[in-house]
């Protein structure tokens, strides 16, 4: 009986201080269902929770976000998966710092003060005793710290990471340190890039990374397409938009490229001839927001096949976006089929609504009202002025046939306009060329009136009354009369 109340006491004691330990977390954080979530809790350090509570040993997803954390030591062992200490105020991290961490597979630092010397490569040691064990861990965000270059074996205990986001980070340029860095990433399948700086790739950095699907290289300040993309043969989707580029006239091969991203290029204004003619499996191309962009060339996705054959080939394309560019034009030989596209947007741009883009009214504005009615909120026309504002499916529920400029390429905007300017002019030459020649007939009147008194008194054969009253013929008269 005593040992009874003895195990007794003990269990008390114990429910009590796990109980209070949970308390003590619950409190500061919030628990659900294995989630622990430490958002904006003022913590300095994670082990001032961690030696509270068992709560965390059991946890599987851990949120430490928008604290004021500066040093990670090493933790405690967990069963968390998936843990996150963005935007606080880390600078350093203890070797092994998360060692004890057995299921780690996704690891968010990003909005930190990282540097590279910061990023020891112990850091990321799994199991201290075998060395030949790969990390688990596959999912690393280091996005927006202040790391300007990696050091060579940054990743060695990381050789199964598929996710690697260094976005918002001061590179500049991708020196040979970090490029060995990055290529000792077999595994990787996802890396992104963008707003970094970068205008340029290193010709071999994505040849060792051959599982490589996805690459984000946007929001950076590249001035042509990068050659060295044509490494990367298992990409298939590139993000490349935000580049100060003013006309692609080429991208390089990507034999697995699928999804293609142009959008936010301040400087674009021309897509070339043939330009993507080595994507032949793209099948969405996403082209928006490009401010100075007018014109795409009928060819730029088709190709010709190796053979000597002459007919054309194009990728079969099923998500076209090109909205919100400066078009006015649109070829219908872009792509072979339009009627198998699944998304197209068209809205935003500075249609010309002549013959020439009749088919946008009779075939695109149906095709995309049936299927997806939502992108034609701002699908109208801009030119002619008379045409300005109204909506080009309007006009096909209309059945209207627009009209075709003239032969000396007139606009027909310009016909009204031109036509009442001649009218106004008519109308007003009309009394102002009769007041003319109403002051020129009074004016040639009165000239020959004059004249005709001049001649006469200068005539020969004057009347004998106009001679007599003349002193002039006097004399003569006179001198006739003495003979």
């Amino acid at each position: 009986m005593f040992l009874l109340n003895v195990a007794s006491c003990m269990l008390i004691i114990l429910i009590t201080c796990v109980v209070s330990g949970e308390s003590i977390l619950c409190d500061t954080c919030t628990c659900k269902n294995s989630i622990i979530n430490c958002t904006e809790n003022g913590l300095m350090d994670i082990l001032d929770l961690w030696d509270h509570s068992d709560v965390l040993k059991d946890a599987t997803l851990m949120h430490f976000d928008d604290n004021g954390i500066v040093h990670v030591k090493q933790l405690p062992p967990s069963k968390v998966r998936y843990l996150s200490l963005r935007k606080n105020k880390i600078n350093k991290i203890d070797e092994m710092a998360f060692i004890n961490l057995k299921l780690l597979l996704e690891l968010d630092l990003s909005y930190n003060s990282l540097t590279a010397e910061s990023l020891n490569p112990d850091i990321f040691k799994i199991n201290n005793e075998d060395t030949s064990r790969p990390g688990s861990l596959i999912h690393l965000r280091l996005d927006y710290n202040n790391i300007h270059s990696l050091l060579p074996h940054t990743f060695k205990e990381l050789s199964n990471l598929v996710s690697l986001t260094l976005a918002g980070n001061p590179l500049t340029v991708i020196d040979r340190a970090t490029s060995f860095a990055m290529s000792s990433l077999p595994m990787l399948k996802i890396l992104n890039l963008s707003n970094t700086s970068l205008n340029e790739l290193p010709d071999h950095l994505l040849h060792t990374p051959r599982f490589l699907e996805i690459l984000n290289l946007s929001n950076n300040k590249f001035t042509q397409i990068p050659q060295g993309l044509d490494e990367a043969h298992a990409l298939q989707r590139l993000d490349f938009s935000s580049n100060p580029i003013k006309n692609i006239l080429s991208f390089p091969k990507m034999a697995s490229l699928k999804v293609l991203h142009l959008s936010h290029m301040p400087e674009l204004n021309n897509i070339g001839p043939r330009a993507f003619s080595l994507l032949n499996v793209l099948e969405e191309f996403h082209c928006t927001h490009n401010n100075k962009l007018k014109s795409i060339d009928p060819t730029a996705f088709s190709y010709k096949l190796n053979d000597g054959l002459e007919s054309e080939l194009w990728p079969q394309i099923i998500k076209l976006d090109l909205s919100y560019n400066a078009l006015g034009y649109l070829d219908s030989r872009l792509l072979s089929r339009w009627d198998t596209l699944e998304e197209l947007n068209l809205q935003g741009n500075k249609w010309i609504c002549d013959c020439v883009n009749q088919w946008l009214v009779s075939t695109l504005a149906p095709m995309v009202e049936s299927r997806h009615p939502e992108f034609l909120n701002d699908f109208t026309c801009q030119e002619p002025i008379e045409m300005s504002g109204i909506s080009i499916l309007d006009l096909d529920h209309r059945h209207y046939h627009m009209r075709c400029l003239d032969f000396y390429n007139s606009r027909p905007e310009r016909d009204g306009v031109l036509l009442i300017g001649i009218l106004i002019g008519v109308i007003l030459a009309i009394p102002f060329t009769m007041g003319i020649m109403m002051c020129c007939a009074k004016r040639k009147n009165t000239l020959s009136y004059y004249h005709r008194i001049f001649n006469q008194n200068k005539s020969p054969y004057a009347p004998d009354y106009q001679l007599r009253e003349t002193s002039i013929y006097q004399p003569t008269s006179i001198i006739t009369e003495g003979y």
